[in-house]
């Protein structure tokens, strides 16, 4: 008797396969207990999809040439659905749940078998044939076990007929299809489901994994790092919350543990563990790196704690990790608890990768937005959209800042119904770490200002333009040790300078940076001098000056002349509002307990603008939502990627490096040499730019042959030693 494999290099027999993925799917159905409040029956038809969807790998064809047989294999597979003794309806689902577990129904439709089609499928069933042994006396036999391993007792619905080799020929595909377009809509939850579970059963066998991890006690994480008697009084309250919460504290309150005394309070459990799949949202990849180092320490194993953002392979192979291993994990439903940004979770609503096996693991989910004020109003109108609809899907959410404005608190409200917890303002003033002093100037006269403010230790020095960073660091650099911080160098070069800092700020007399300081290092300045800038991104700021001076505030300056370029990054009118706020504030200390009210006050002037555009976003994308077919691609996966996909290149200088990389087999290193490179650069400095290599469809390295040096970064202008190409 012939074998059949499922799976080549190496080897693994298709039975050992379909074992291996209902495994998967047991543990799946121990831990996600909530999916069946919504859709009873997902753990019985899931178990018939993973069952039957290789099974057409049987054909002979396959067996000796997988990759250059030309034919797919789900579409043999489904055919098989027709001997489950279930109603129509559920094998329909398990049916399209197979066919359309590697490619999308539109990609299949014009394959399957009818009319000119007819032929080739009978072809392949026919190769099917050549292996009826196998299929018969090693596959069929088994079911029965399966069923008893999985329910507990044998439940005897497949039952394939004598002639079934004859009958799997004669299956009619149209009557599926018309079926899809007759019931995608009331059925958009179960196909969802089913495909969402299938794909991550099978991923995760392939991968080697036999089920999914649960998270360890968090309360006991949590004790570990704070001893119970010094919880604070929000963090034990947001432990006895129960339901969506909006958390306002200080910056240094112990957030962090809160939300984590939060998600331990609303997670669902097994005997085993926590159960739940929690995402922690942050804005900025190296504040997500940090966190998730902070929370790997907590709990210990890779596997517990996933990075999900559009370099974190990168960060896990510069972390020593098993980046390879891990950023497939992360991807998929096995990791409990991951740290990510907000386009993560978008993408499977505009239907890109396999967006069923994310909105599977979403639903049910315990979601926390860190920082949340940070984002543009598009993008907290998705943020607002997502959440409207996970919320149908006993989602459960925790925002929490520092600095909210009420006008985003308000819309935040509507959405979720949350709890509200504030630090008692005693409390909070605590807290209170710095001096306000406005300074009638800008960075023109910033030699002297350094003089004058005759700082004990480094001076930070926050510009809101690259450009004007560099102007100022060109000023300062003959006349201080000085170093230029700032988002358009390397990725390499960035991790360098950081690395020093945190290693001997103490060296340095100036640190000239821009708004990358706000969050990517965790050192503390003897003062900062700033350009002026909304008053929630200023605190940010600040927050790199006396970092745990709590109560004994130290001075801060903010200059009120900022540079030509900063009408690009803010709204002018919230950075003259936040001016005249801290005017009125000049020479005293900025009370921890005042700084929400501040803060929302500061953008009175375009609260209602700001409010209509976040509303308009969020009724944009509950329309684009609504319109998405499982199952199929869509056309807003190419949206997603033109709103959100920044743009990296690698400077001219290092072109030939990053060739040597691309021919070693080394394309993880190229991430040290890219720089993020603005819409607008790109765009006004465009014949600057070329592709260096392709690297497949829609990937390839882009060139910018602009001028860059490690220690200012790329330059607007072209690179020395010939044309531009």
């Amino acid at each position: 008797m012939k074998v059949c494999y499922a799976k080549f290099i190496p080897h693994d027999f298709l039975e050992c396969h379909i074992n291996d993925a209902i495994n998967v799917l047991k543990s799946m159905k121990i831990s996600f207990k909530w999916l069946e409040e919504l859709f009873p029956r997902v753990w019985e038809l899931s178990f018939y999809s993973v069952l039957l969807h290789d099974l057409g790998k049987c054909a002979s064809g396959f067996q000796r040439d997988p990759r250059g047989w030309g034919y797919r294999h789900e579409v043999l597979s489904t055919p098989f659905t027709a001997f489950l003794e279930l109603p129509e309806d559920e094998r329909n689902l398990i049916a399209l749940t197979i066919l359309t577990h590697h490619r999308p129904l539109d990609e299949l439709e014009e394959i399957l078998p009818s009319g000119e089609h007819r032929g080739e499928f009978e072809e392949k069933v026919g190769e099917l044939f050549q292996n009826r042994d196998y299929i018969e006396e090693i596959f069929f036999e088994r079911v029965p076990y399966w069923e008893l391993y999985f329910f507990g007792r044998r439940k005897d619905l497949f039952n394939p007929p004598a002639d079934w080799v004859e009958q799997i020929e004669g299956y009619d595909f149209d009557p599926l299809l018309s079926w899809y377009e007759r019931n995608a809509k009331k059925y958009w939850s179960e196909l969802v489901f089913l495909r969402g579970i299938l794909n991550a059963s099978d991923h995760l066998a392939s991968a080697g994994e036999l089920g999914i991890r649960l998270l360890s006690d968090i309360r006991a994480a949590v004790e570990s790092r704070i001893p119970l008697e010094r919880w604070r009084l929000l963090q034990r309250q947001a432990g006895e919350t129960e339901g969506n919460l909006i958390l306002r504290a200080p910056t240094g309150y112990g957030k962090t543990e809160a939300s984590l005394l939060w998600a331990d309070r609303n997670a669902f459990r097994t005997k085993k563990g926590v159960a739940s799949r929690i995402f922690y949202v942050l804005p900025y990849k190296a504040s997500i790196n940090a966190m998730h180092s902070r929370l790997l320490a907590l709990f210990r194993e890779p596997e517990l704690v996933g990075v999900l953002h559009s370099s974190s392979a990168f960060y896990l192979y510069s972390s020593e990790l098993e980046y390879k291993r891990l950023s497939s994990l992360y991807r998929k439903i096995y990791t409990p608890l991951k740290v990510t940004t907000p386009f993560q979770l978008m993408k499977p609503f505009f239907g890109v990768g396999f967006p069923e096996m994310g909105l599977t693991e979403l639903t049910g989910s315990l979601l926390i937005f860190d920082e949340i004020h940070a984002y543009e109003p598009n993008v907290l109108g998705i943020i607002l959209a997502m959440l409207e609809l996970l919320m149908r899907k006993k989602a459960k959410a925790l925002v929490m800042s520092a600095t909210l404005p009420k006008f985003l608190e308000k819309l935040l409200r509507e959405v979720l119904k949350p709890h509200l917890l504030s630090t008692p303002s005693e409390e909070a003033d605590r807290f209170t770490r710095h001096r306000v002093n406005v300074i009638d100037g800008s960075m023109d006269e910033v030699g002297e200002l350094v003089e004058e403010v005759n700082a004990h230790g480094p001076v930070l020095i926050a510009c809101n333009t690259v450009s004007r960073a560099m102007e100022v660091y060109s000023r300062l650099c003959d006349r201080y040790n000085a170093m230029l911080l700032h988002s358009r160098f390397t990725y390499g070069d960035r991790e360098e300078k950081e690395k020093k800092l945190l290693a001997s700020l103490e060296d340095y007399d100036v640190v000239v940076a821009t708004q990358v300081v706000e969050v990517s290092l965790d050192v503390s300045f003897s003062t900062i001098i700033t350009e002026p800038a909304p008053l929630d991104a200023l605190i940010q700021r600040f927050g790199r000056v006396n970092r745990q001076g709590f109560g004994n505030p130290r001075d801060v300056y903010i200059l009120t002349t900022g540079g030509e370029g900063d009408k690009r990054i803010y709204p002018m009118e919230v950075v003259k509002e936040s001016l005249r706020i801290l005017e009125e504030l000049n020479g005293k200390p900025l009370l921890e307990s005042r700084v929400p009210e501040l803060v929302s006050h500061a953008y009175e002037p375009i609260a209602d603008k700001l409010t209509d555009e976040v509303l308009t976003y969020r009724e944009q994308a509950l329309e684009l939502f609504d319109s998405l077919k499982p199952l199929k691609s869509n056309e807003s996966e190419r949206q997603f990627y033109e709103m959100f996909q920044g743009l990296e290149a690698v400077p001219g200088v290092y072109q030939d490096r990053v060739l040597e990389l691309i021919n070693r087999g080394r394309s993880i290193e190229i991430h040290r040499y890219l720089v993020p490179v603005p819409l607008w650069l790109f765009m006004s400095e465009s014949d600057a730019f070329h592709r260096l290599s392709d690297r497949g469809p829609g990937k390839y390295v882009l060139v910018a042959e602009l001028e860059y040096s490690p220690e200012l970064g790329l330059l607007r202008e072209p690179a020395s030693g010939g044309e531009v190409l």
